[in-house]
């Protein structure tokens, strides 16, 4: 019988072994996420460090050996804010002067404060000769006096003007063949 006893205390052994086994690699799992979990907490630490930092130098002569890593964040700072605002005129949506906040581009008014907007045009420029406004950059027909997006009265150009409608007086071009202001149908003859 001593066969079947040495065979029992060894089967009780090996099952203790892998018992303990088994409890030490959870233990051990355990003590990992636990670290994991710590140096999560000391990363986020060093972060707000460096952000309390940044945000009392301000940006202003920080301390030699951070001089890099603080124009880095205003570099990078700089380029989201280009970013957000092409995003935004995309989208058709410009700031408002007086409060910050968005405005779609056809608005007349800012729909949180009530202030007039001066939207300036999402628009590429023309090479056509088109006016524009200088105060809103807005497209404007040739012999426009206000511009119909801000209301800015626009100083007209002095251009060289030979013809002038026979109706309302508005100044032609010299290929007009039909006057911009009322209709009347252009004489070429007549210059009229």
């Amino acid at each position: 019988m001593s066969f079947f006893d040495d065979v029992g205390k060894k089967i009780a052994q090996t099952s203790q072994g892998a018992a303990q086994k088994a409890k030490n690699i959870a233990e051990t799992v355990k003590l990992n996420g636990m670290i994991s979990d710590e140096e999560s907490r000391i990363k986020d630490l060093f972060t707000q460090i460096g952000r309390t930092y940044y945000e009392a130098c301000g940006g202003n002569a920080p301390e030699p050996q951070f001089a890099d890593y603080v124009a880095g964040i205003n570099d990078a700072s700089a380029k989201i804010a280009a970013y957000n605002d092409q995003i935004k005129q995309l989208k058709g949506i410009v700031k408002c002067a007086k409060c910050g906040g968005d405005v779609p581009v056809n608005s007349a008014f800012c729909n949180n404060c009530g202030t007039a907007v001066i939207a300036a045009s999402t628009a590429p420029a023309t090479t056509s000769g088109a006016n524009r406004c200088s105060a809103c950059g807005m497209e404007l027909a040739a012999d426009t006096a206000f511009c119909t997006g801000c209301g800015n009265k626009i100083e007209q150009a002095a251009a060289p003007e030979t013809n002038r409608c026979s109706v309302c007086g508005k100044a032609l071009a010299a290929d007009d063949a039909f006057c911009i202001g009322c209709g009347n149908k252009i004489d070429k003859q007549q210059g009229q």
